[in-house]
C-alpha cells in the first residue's frame, strides 16, 4: 500500500464522520447502511495500516521532517 500523506489522513477521517452520521441518522434503508458500514470499514483498515507504518524500526515518525 502506499504511504498515506497527512491530509489524505485528514480527509479519511472526515469521510468516516460523515459516513458514520448518515449511518445513525435513521433515514437509510438496511442496504444502504450495510454499504456505508462497509465503507467505513474499509477507511478505518486504511487509517490502520497508516498508523501501524508511520514510526520506523528505530521509534521515529516517517512523517515528520528532520
Amino acid at each position: 500500500m502506499a504511504t498515506l500523506t497527512l491530509p489524505e489522513v485528514f480527509d479519511l477521517r472526515l469521510k468516516i464522520k460523515e459516513l458514520e452520521e448518515k449511518i445513525n441518522s435513521g433515514e437509510l434503508s438496511l442496504f444502504e447502511r450495510c454499504d456505508f458500514e462497509d465503507e467505513v470499514l474499509g477507511l478505518k483498515e486504511k487509517l490502520g495500516e497508516f498508523d501501524r507504518l508511520k514510526f520506523s524500526d528505530e521509534g521515529e515518525c516517517l512523517n515528520c521532517s528532520a
